[in-house]
């Protein structure tokens, strides 16, 4: 049985968020010594609640628990066979296929978080869809931005949830459009950006620019691209994928489904989510699906042994 490691996006960030991790491990020791080092501030200043109203900290805490929860994890014995990041969780995927050091995504994350924040600083957002097909759902866009201020196509989450970026006065009227056409969930998301659109393609240039400049290496796990759903298994199209993502639609439903594809049978979501994993038992109710915010370390550990071993 195939196992995949899930690293969520943002939306799952929760204040004080990493002060729960103990600081007797020595991975969580590491990570938060070389976060120190590189950031020049304290760990703990960083997930405050004010902290995280900025998209900036939001990237930078969900980068430190995801990449502590996967490194937990391998040193308990499971493997990945797989890893797939969903919008800023491909840093933490990137780091734990090898292909980036920690030290690298955090520099990277950073200036991320801190571009996209100073490129939308308010009247932009995303707001999440749930209950029409991405088919059905283009109509819809494509007919609402004839009137009015383009809303793109963000996330394709699921085969009937998705993720919509642009202005909030436009989302506004298209969200009340879609209630009215009769869709089951539409509601704006706690984000101040518009992420995985063209109007963050200023971003994706620097991120390109700063991520060429790093020595990388080969991964050792197999990577799922965000912008084509597809998996990747060499540095250079790992990284592409890592710089173009911010501005391009995140496949997420055709990624998951070719990890299916691929015999993957166990999903396990890092902390500090369930997003994911309630995404993938919904879609594969015969799979295994595990969350670290739901079940903590020791008992997916016992989980996906005794499942191993059935």
């Amino acid at each position: 049985m195939k196992t995949v490691f899930l690293f969520p996006g943002q939306g799952s960030q929760k204040p004080g968020m990493l002060h729960h991790l103990p600081l007797t491990d020595q991975t969580v020791k590491a990570i938060f010594s070389k976060t120190e080092e590189v950031l020049g501030q304290p760990v703990y200043d960083l997930d405050t609640e004010e902290k995280l109203q900025s998209t900036q900290y939001v990237q930078i805490c969900l980068l430190i628990m995801e990449v502590i929860s996967a490194k937990r994890l391998l040193e308990k014995g499971i493997p990945a066979d797989f890893v797939g990041g969903h919008s800023i969780g491909a840093f933490s995927a990137a780091v734990i296929s090898g292909v980036l050091s920690f030290e690298q995504a955090l520099r990277l994350v950073d200036l991320r978080g801190r571009l996209m924040q100073e490129a939308y600083p308010e009247n932009y957002g995303m707001a999440a869809l749930v209950g029409f097909t991405t088919g059905r759902l283009q109509q819809y866009i494509d007919q609402h931005n004839r009137n009015h201020s383009t809303v793109y196509l963000g996330n394709i989450n699921a085969a009937t949830q998705q993720v919509v970026a642009g202005e909030t006065a436009s989302l506004a009227v298209f969200i009340e459009s879609l209630k009215e056409a009769g869709i089951n969930k539409a509601k704006m998301l706690k984000m101040s950006v518009p992420s995985h659109c063209v109007l963050l393609d200023s971003v994706s240039v620097a991120l390109k620019e700063q991520i060429d400049s790093y020595t990388t290496r080969e991964p050792l796990i197999p990577y799922l691209s965000n912008h084509t759903g597809r998996l990747l298994r060499n540095a250079e199209a790992i990284k592409k994928d890592l710089w173009i993502s911010v501005a391009r639609t995140v496949k997420w439903y055709d990624g998951i489904s070719l990890l299916y594809e691929l015999e993957a049978r166990c999903f396990i979501e890092m902390e500090p989510s369930g997003v994911l994993s309630k995404i993938a038992e919904e879609t594969f109710p015969e799979a295994t699906v595990l969350a670290m915010e739901e079940n903590g370390l020791e008992k997916v550990a016992w989980l996906w042994k005794n499942n191993q071993q059935e």
